[in-house]
């Protein structure tokens, strides 16, 4: 009777945590870049036990923004690259709900910013930092493409990004106060299919950044933080290239099928209320016995 009424505990106490589970994707399934969690069960015959078993890593459906040229979403596994300024973390996620700062740094809604390597079409006398003096650098001729070859299927001539300078930094495009433009030069920005950050300068583009993407062997090794973020970690291994496609002007939806949680919330809680009942039972007949033995 006593292993009757252990058991009966075990399972209400699983129940719940799967309802936990189940409750935080529902709250969470309108999150944009939210990854739904996952759970596993083990030790069946003593009622079962709840394992924390990772994240679900499926492609979210896009929301189009259309003319917000700082959002963007990932196709296939990968994640932006993040860095909080003060404590120079390093954060991957695979929400890309980006804007500019006040100083310029593309950066996320909890102030991190997002790291991009500089390319050499980008090169200027003093680099991003002197935005004051951009436009005094000379650009290499194979760096430009008609931005309106083909409008209506916005369609871009292909032509050479230019190679990496340095190593990944805080992506910064600082508008000039005194005339408007993206690092005193740029009228506007693009961002195509590969993470390259092109500016509109005249009937011409110019390749300035490319975004830092980076994937890892053992997803599931990364340590949430913040719902949306996660660090590596020993288990998840080093940051690898990643090869996602970048789109433009769209965010990744959570990747929850509510409906499908709901479900699955209601047989938790069929099973918890069995469990429930089992557990009463239990004690019934153990003090039932207790009654004749004495």
């Amino acid at each position: 009777m006593f292993n009757s009424s252990v058991v009966a505990s075990n399972a209400a106490m699983s129940s719940l945590e799967q309802i936990e589970f189940l409750t935080s994707n529902i709250i969470n399934g309108e999150t944009p870049g939210y990854n739904g969690k996952r759970f596993s069960f083990r030790d069946y015959l003593h009622g079962g036990i709840i394992e924390d078993a990772g994240y679900s890593w499926k492609q979210g459906k896009e929301m189009v923004r259309v003319g917000e040229p700082t959002k963007m979403m990932l196709k296939g596994k990968g994640f932006f690259t993040t860095v909080n300024p003060d404590t120079k973390e390093i954060l991957y996620t695979r929400l890309g709900d980006f804007h500019f700062d006040r100083n310029g740094y593309l950066t996320t809604n909890e102030g991190y910013h997002v790291l991009g390597t500089p390319l050499e079409s980008n090169l200027q006398q003093k680099g991003n930092s002197g935005y004051r003096d951009i436009g005094t650098g000379k650009f290499e001729t194979h760096a430009f493409a008609d931005p309106f070859s083909n409008p209506q299927k916005r369609e871009y001539a292909a032509v050479n990004t230019g190679s990496d300078i340095g190593k990944p930094q805080p992506l910064n495009l600082q508008m000039d106060p005194t005339n408007g433009l993206y690092l005193g030069k740029y009228e506007k920005i693009r961002i195509d299919k590969s993470g390259v950050i092109w500016g509109k300068y005249g009937d011409s583009e110019v390749s300035l950044y490319k975004v830092t993407l980076r994937n890892f062997q053992n997803l599931n090794g990364m340590k949430n933080f913040k719902d949306v973020y996660y660090k590596q970690t020993a288990d998840s291994g080093p940051a690898l290239p990643c090869n996602a496609l970048v789109f433009n002007e769209s965010l990744e939806k959570s990747n929850v099928w509510t409906k499908i949680e709901v479900d699955s919330i209601i047989e938790a809680q069929r099973t918890y209320s069995a469990a429930i009942n089992s557990h009463k039972v239990a004690d019934r007949l153990t003090q039932q016995a207790i009654e004749l033995v004495g």
